[in-house]
């Protein structure tokens, strides 16, 4: 296979997904088989090499592209998929004293310097980076995966009152991406339209309401395998 292909990311790239509950109501993660990398390495008969992890943000990036360097740099594209972990904050601190301030796990401003380090780091390597967005959360559904055993009024206290705040949240880290890709001249692969495009985008997300399930992990290879002779030639 040519063109090979390193992506670094959260668990969304790693193709992780619940489709089970335990016994406390928090959702049973696992990957798939069926995660939108695998199905566009079959697709497109393009080597890709997944260096995604679990709850991984764009603090962990550089580490993970230096713990793989020798692998890395043989590589031609390096697609970046972060912001979810990125923008989440630390809701029990939260549930437990609503009346503080509370800091995301990475602020907008480090946001946006480490993931131009990241992307600056590869072009260093002579790999051309590619910028994917974040696919869309359910905020209802998101706030009752994040509150489960805390104080939910005092959460819902400290967001205003409204579960929509985690969207708008989620989305100002979103719409950094694409300023992100237009300063720098880097592509983006947008796969948040498709998401919006879609009648009812909640039937592309698991129980928590942030994971794509598989039905949406097809429908961001879809996306994907459309563009990517603009990056593969």
């Amino acid at each position: 296979m040519k063109n090979r292909i390193c992506t670094f990311g959260d668990s969304i790239m790693r193709g992780v997904v619940s489709d089970e509950k335990s016994s406390d109501g928090k959702p049973i993660y696992k990957v798939s088989d069926l995660g939108f990398v695998n199905r566009c390495e079959h697709r497109l008969g393009v080597k890709i090499l997944n260096f995604a992890c679990f709850g991984s943000t764009t603090s962990q990036g550089m580490k993970y592209i230096n713990r793989y360097e020798d692998q890395v740099k043989d590589t031609d594209i390096a697609v970046f998929e972060y912001g979810g972990n990125d923008c989440d904050f630390d809701w029990k601190a939260v549930a437990d004293a609503p009346w503080q301030p509370h800091q995301p796990k990475v602020t907008l401003a480090n946001f946006v310097r480490q993931y131009e380090a990241l992307i600056n780091k590869v072009k260093s390597m002579k790999i051309r980076p590619v910028i994917m967005s974040m696919p869309l959360i359910d905020p209802d559904r998101f706030f009752e995966f994040l509150s489960l055993g805390l104080n939910k009024d005092n959460i819902l206290g400290w967001l205003g009152g409204k579960t929509m705040r985690i969207y708008q949240w989620h989305e100002m880290y979103n719409v950094e991406l694409f300023k992100m890709s237009n300063q720098l001249k880097v592509p983006i692969i947008d796969i948040t339209t498709p998401f919006l495009e879609t009648l009812n985008y909640s039937d592309y997300l698991c129980a928590d309401g942030i994971h794509p399930n598989e039905r949406g992990h097809a429908l961001i290879a879809d996306t994907v395998a459309s563009l990517a002779p603009n990056y593969l030639n």
